[in-house]
């Protein structure tokens, strides 16, 4: 169950970048070409899920973290409640705490938001909302260039109309102002 070095750096990278997977390929030396698609197909590798797992067994019981400790507080902060929070300075030389500070404050707005969105994409009812920017521009961009080719078809025809009454002695009005009703 021995990881390569860039599995291992790609796992390492995606627990101490906030969890995100290209960028973790990106910085463990995986190939651009298509690193989105290799960056979801690495983190779902079994190897991959249960080294980070490992690494996080540790940290998690040091700090008595567990899931449901977690969501709840994501959604303290999610529902703007009120939020305890310690503040600690430490002299590592002189080996004495400087100074040991609790605060309570109310999150803001934009905490609020984040919080809610992580929350929303846990429990799987958020999508990756820049995939779905991207296929809307996409689309948007097929309809300009569809719109763009029409209009020039309409040029050439109004063109061709002209040349052909020029032809036959004939005067074509073409009015391109729409009437006001």
């Amino acid at each position: 169950m021995k990881l390569s070095k860039r599995q291992k750096a790609f796992a390492d990278a995606y627990l101490t970048n906030g969890s995100n997977a290209t960028e973790a390929a990106r910085a463990a030396g995986y190939s651009p070409h298509n690193i989105g698609a290799n960056a979801a197909k690495t983190l779902k590798n079994p190897k991959i899920q249960a080294y980070m797992k490992r690494r996080l067994q540790p940290i998690e019981r040091k700090t008595d973290l567990d899931v449901d400790k977690a969501i709840i507080h994501l959604l303290d902060i999610g529902m703007g409640r009120e939020i305890t929070a310690r503040s600690s300075t430490y002299d590592n030389i002189k080996k004495m705490m400087l100074e040991d500070t609790t605060m309570k404050y109310s999150p803001g707005p934009k905490q609020q938001v984040e919080a809610l969105e992580l929350y929303l994409k846990y429990k799987g009812m958020l999508r990756n909302s820049s995939k779905e920017l991207e296929d809307q521009q996409v689309a948007k961009t097929k309809a300009d260039v569809r719109k763009s080719k029409a209009e020039a078809d309409i040029m050439e025809s109004k063109a061709k109309l002209l040349t052909d009454a020029g032809a036959q002695d004939m005067t074509v009005i073409v009015d391109d102002v729409p009437e006001d009703d």
